[in-house]
């Protein structure tokens, strides 16, 4: 075969879709399950299978790039396609026939792959997901869009067969075991809950894609089965994506009450608000915030709480566990988790005085997550709360239950995957003592503490409102008044303009004046100033003799004193400031000289002040090149 158009052969679709899963599992944190749906590739079996054995052998296959240097050699190689190729080569099918240039490539590095393998001991580390337990296809039927006892008779016209119902649990797990096509069947403790063979597929079911059928895991239905929750009620689920739970919350009340769905993370709400309009779940308020922030008096209302907080997901089937992706050693993992998990549960137990039943659930098969989440917080509520026994509560049908050498004894359901057909699962309820006050507690979760807590941020929201706001008020008043300055200054301007050509008509009329006296007293000095002259210079004319200076302070002097003699002492204050300043408070005071000339005395000081005033007035004139000659 040529191998001249090798490169134009695309790499299996299958290959890519999952090296992008596993990329944005391992990067992003994302759900393994909800990315591979996500994708609507019919062959969901085979991707998920993939994804999940190329996260398990991340480690190794690091340690196989460090060894084969494929990665440096090859920078063009994606290193996540390359991760799911390896590991399809090594450890699954054990061969590519696919022709790619990524697929080829690796092909280049068989030899050297699987002789590191061996010397790191990598044979026959990893099981096919499909040789372990096999579960039933659990299909939780939408009772807001379809009864069961219709979807039941849907099914029986698609040719499938419905088992007699189990009367005892261990003949409903005799059951679980051998169910194979075409034969289905109802679940023992939640009638909604149908039970189909392990191979059996409902992506592209028509009931499926309308939300009429369910496609969750019998374990995670049973927090909101023990919760049972009564019509009209009101219902807190606190980690509430991708919105399983607070879906069959809405079917239990049929639409009847209200329940408050709270997710943080922005991606999973989104999630959520699809899940929600695609079941009809119309009782449902969904809210993008951390449910520890929500004011507890605004929720005091709330009946029944949903705690299903973060945790290692040891308990789910086929999951990679979380170390072996990220190297975070597992018993610090789990003391994290507990940490979060036991505020979040104190929380809801401390903060909802109306609150009746408490369910706390994990996917965790891990006591440190569990148990001990239990006992911790039992000690701090006291007598005000007391844990349900769930055996009873599911009338003796159950075989797996929380370790008696822990406080909350035996009273904890557990599920476990090789003896209940479906995902380990911890669930634990508890129910509200009203005759017992609650006591305070000061620990994280507790009323005390987020009380203060409250309390303090509230106060600090003031203050902070009060310094915005006043902020924004002194802000406005600067605006206000750098506008208004703006616009006197243009007012100004205009009236400086005005009052700079009334003060050259003062100075006009009164060095006219001077003009007449010095022709009657001096021909010599009028010459010297040459006032004669068409050219005539004011400034020279200003700046004459002593004697004309002299002449001129007692014309004036004469002039103003014939209306008034009274002295009074004013002082005018001394100009110092930028142009347009000066021109203003000169032109002012210029005017109401011409307008109390004939009613007001004015010392000597003042009048020699203002002959300099007149000297800068001319001076500003001729800058602007709006000078007058004078004759």
């Amino acid at each position: 075969m040529s191998n001249e158009f090798v490169h134009s052969v695309t790499v299996p679709r299958i290959y890519k879709i999952t090296a992008d899963i596993v990329r944005r599992v391992r990067e992003d944190g994302a759900s393994l399950k909800t990315l591979i749906y996500e994708k609507k590739h019919p062959n969901v079996a085979g991707i998920y299978g993939l994804a999940v054995n190329t996260l398990q052998a991340l480690p190794q296959l690091d340690q196989l790039f460090d060894k084969t240097q494929i990665l440096t050699e090859q920078p063009r190689l994606n290193p996540w396609l390359a991760r799911v190729l390896i590991t399809e080569l090594l450890w699954r099918k054990r061969c590519l026939k696919n022709r790619s240039k990524p697929v080829l490539t690796v092909l280049a590095y068989e030899n050297k792959l699987r002789e590191e393998s061996i010397n790191l001991g990598y044979i026959e580390t990893f099981v096919d997901h499909k040789d372990k337990v096999k579960r039933p296809r659990y299909v939780r039927v939408n009772t807001l869009l379809l009864s069961v006892e219709k979807a039941i008779s849907l099914f029986q016209e698609d040719g499938w067969q419905l088992l007699p119902k189990s009367t005892t649990y261990s003949s409903y797990l005799q059951s679980l075991s051998q169910l194979s096509e075409p034969y289905f069947i109802q679940d023992l403790h939640i009638p909604e809950m149908l039970a189909f063979p392990p191979s059996t597929i409902f992506h592209n079911h028509e009931g499926y894609r309308g939300g009429k059928l369910i496609l969750q895991d019998k374990a995670s239905s049973l927090p909101v089965h023990l919760l049972n929750p009564i019509s009209g009620s009101t219902v807190l689920d606190m980690c509430a994506a991708p919105g399983m739970k607070a879906t069959h919350v809405a079917a239990k009340l049929q639409n009847n009450g209200t329940i408050y769905a709270v997710e943080i993370d922005a991606k999973r709400f989104k999630t959520l608000l699809t899940q929600l309009e695609k079941t009809h779940a119309l009782c449902v308020e969904p809210l993008n915030q951390d449910v520890l922030t929500l004011n507890s008096k605004l929720y005091s209302h709330v009946e029944y709480i949903l705690v299903d907080p973060t945790c290692s997901g040891s308990g789910i089937v086929d999951r990679p566990k979380q170390s072996e992706m990220d190297g975070m050693p597992e018993l610090k993992r789990l003391k994290n988790l507990q940490s979060f998990q036991v505020y979040l549960l104190r929380y809801a137990l401390f903060n909802f005085p109306n609150a009746k039943r408490i369910i706390y659930s994990t996917c965790s098969l891990h006591p440190e997550e569990n148990e001990e989440v239990v006992d911790e917080v039992l000690a701090n509520v006291g007598n005000a709360y007391r844990l349900l026994p769930v055996r009873q509560l599911l009338k003796n049908n159950w075989t797996n239950f929380s370790s008696k050498k822990y406080n909350c004894g035996d009273l904890c359901l557990y599920s476990k995957p090789n003896d209940d057909f479906c995902n380990g699962f911890f669930v634990a309820v508890f129910e509200r003592n009203f005759d017992v006050t609650l006591p305070k507690c000061k620990l994280k979760g507790g009323n005390e503490y987020n009380m203060n807590l409250t309390e303090t941020n509230l106060n600090i929201k003031k203050d902070d409102m009060a310094k915005t706001f006043a902020h924004q008020q002194e802000k406005c008043e600067k605006k206000k008044k750098k506008k208004k300055k703006k616009k006197e200054e243009k007012e100004v301007i205009s009236i400086s303009d005005e009052q700079m050509k009334i003060s050259a008509d003062i100075v006009e009329f009164e060095v006219l004046d001077i003009d007449s006296k010095i022709k009657a007293k001096s021909k010599n000095e009028v010459e010297k100033m040459d006032i004669c002259n068409d050219s005539f210079n004011f400034n020279k004319a200003l700046n004459g003799s002593k004697d004309i200076q002299k002449e001129t302070l007692d014309i004036m002097e004469t002039k103003k004193s014939k209306k008034k003699k009274s002295k009074h002492e004013n002082t005018f204050l001394e100009i110092d400031y930028d142009e347009k300043e000066q021109n203003k408070e000169i032109g002012v005071e210029l005017l109401k000289i011409k307008k109390k000339k004939e009613n007001k005395e004015i010392k000597n000081d003042k009048i020699h002040k203002i002959e300099q005033a007149e000297e800068t007035v001319i001076g500003s004139s001729k800058k602007r090149k709006k000078s007058k000659e004078i004759y």
